[in-house]
């Protein structure tokens, strides 16, 4: 009897093991990168990333995907702050002084409005997802220049800023709610009816629909997670920065698609896990975290995560290639 190839294995979890030698890189390379302070460090750089990624990654196992995300979190960020601070300088602010409480669920109810607003169009307008989120993107970061005409907000509720400052022991808030987050999405995504029907969709619409799955009501519920979860993230973000400047958040989109894909989340739909799309923003942030431990230019990091990014793709796309190949289908839909 010959012995299984664990070739198939190798690729199903081939994030974990970028994860580890790039941990065993950095391990050999710096002095100070393996400690449990870094990895905290780690997780807690990670958490708006990884917040952002997990609202994407249920929009792309349906086959779309959202750009608007990233204008979503700074315009919630901003609003957070502008709603509960006095007007004029210092702070910035609108001067109507909600409480904490109040503007934080307000920006969460906008976040599910462009989200609702972004699946309406999509499914009931029939307009392609690529225009509709983009117009999306270029509208509300205008808006959001527009509320405070450019100015930085900033804010002093320590109530505000818990969710981004606060720790429960040693352990800071922001680091618990993102895996919290991710524990929720993945259980729901692969042992309930609701996250099974958004992988059908995505594999294949129509036979979903046949099956009795309603693909425009899973997919108008998904934009409204991916806009919740960028609100969640914009407050997580400018919580953290007790400030929030109209340009927040701008390019993180690009970081949000890189992590999901290079997690296996496949941009053709149907395809992925969460814990994939985890070790995506895990990968990414360790290598940023590491290069600044080599006291590497922010210029080279940019470019060295690129570069890391691509390659990281194209075995990616070699994985697709043999896995199709072994099953004769094209690829995996395993989650």
């Amino acid at each position: 009897m010959r012995p299984r190839s664990s070739t198939p294995f190798v690729l199903r979890h081939l994030i974990w093991f970028l994860v580890g030698a790039i941990v065993i890189f950095f391990t050999l390379t710096t002095r100070n990168f393996l400690t449990v302070g870094n990895f905290v460090n780690i997780l807690f750089n990670a958490s708006v990333l990884g917040v952002l990624v997990i609202g994407q990654s249920c929009t792309l196992i349906t086959g779309n995907f959202d750009l608007s995300i990233e204008s979503t979190l700074g315009l919630s960020g901003l609003l957070g702050i502008w709603f509960i601070t006095a007007s004029g300088p210092p702070l910035y602010g609108s001067g109507w002084m909600l409480s904490p409480a109040l503007s934080i669920l307000l920006i969460h109810l906008i976040g599910l409005g462009i989200g609702l607003i972004n699946g309406l169009l999509i499914t009931k307008m029939k307009v392609n997802n690529f225009v509709v989120t983009l117009a999306m993107l270029i509208t509300i970061r205008g808006l959001t220049l527009l509320v405070n005409n450019g100015q930085t907000a900033y804010g002093v509720s320590q109530a505000y800023n818990w969710i981004g400052l606060g720790k429960l022991g040693p352990i800071p808030v922001p680091v618990i709610a993102f895996l919290l987050l991710f524990a929720i999405a993945y259980v729901v995504t692969t042992y309930t009816p609701f996250g099974r029907e958004l992988f059908a969709i995505g594999a294949n619409r129509n036979a979903a629909y046949a099956s009795g799955v309603k693909p425009e009501t899973r997919i108008i519920q998904v934009y409204m997670i991916a806009g919740l979860l960028a609100a969640f993230a914009g407050w997580m973000l400018s919580a953290r920065l007790t400030n929030a400047m109209s340009s927040m958040g701008q390019g993180s989109v690009f970081e949000v698609f890189a992590a999901a894909v290079i997690g296996g989340i496949s941009l053709k739909g149907g395809q992925g896990s969460l814990v994939g799309a985890l070790g995506g923003v895990i990968l990414l942030t360790t290598i940023g975290s590491g290069l600044n431990l080599m006291n590497v230019s922010v210029y080279w990091i940019q470019a060295i995560r690129g570069l890391i990014i691509l390659v990281a793709m194209l075995i990616e796309a070699q994985k697709v290639r043999y896995m199709g190949a072994t099953t004769g289908t094209g690829g995996t839909k395993g989650r």
